[in-house]
């Protein structure tokens, strides 16, 4: 088989990764949005000391119903609770890492495709960053051990 119809099989195959991995890809953006949600509604029931905001809390300081201790480890309460609002869950973290996957290899795609068209005598020249360079020599040092 020549270094050609390689590319081409390189090219089908990370094709097919590519539309693979969106398939996982879009199952997972579902549940990661499902996910979320829960995790809102979840924290927006959680109380302190009946408050259920730093607001609430702050009044009920102010009338003398808590001592500062209680005060102060509720406004870290609810700051750790902002912070968990922010955090991933394992499904959207597993998603990103899907989009992440599916990105290189739509590169990859795009990659061989300009490594067949360098073969087939079509040279696009377009200019390139650093890492791109690096990638392209990489690929050349490749290239040259199969052959």
């Amino acid at each position: 088989m020549n270094q050609y119809q390689e590319i081409e099989q390189d090219i089908e195959l990370a094709e097919m990764m590519v539309n693979d991995i969106d398939k996982v890809f879009k199952r997972y953006a579902k549940a990661a949005l499902e996910a979320e949600q829960k995790r809102l509604e979840a924290a927006k029931e959680i109380k302190y000391m009946g408050c259920q905001n730093k607001d609430e809390l702050q009044e009920l300081y102010g009338f003398g119903d808590l001592t500062e201790e209680e005060y102060y480890s509720g406004i870290e309460y609810f700051d750790s609770m902002n912070t968990r609002k922010k955090q991933l869950s394992l499904i959207e973290k597993h998603r990103q890492n899907l989009k992440d996957i599916r990105n290189r290899w739509k590169g990859t795609v795009k990659e061989l495709k300009e490594e067949l068209e360098e073969l087939g005598g079509v040279k696009v020249q377009q200019p390139m960053n650093y890492i791109e360079q690096l990638e392209q020599q990489e690929r050349q040092e490749r290239y040259a051990a199969m052959s």
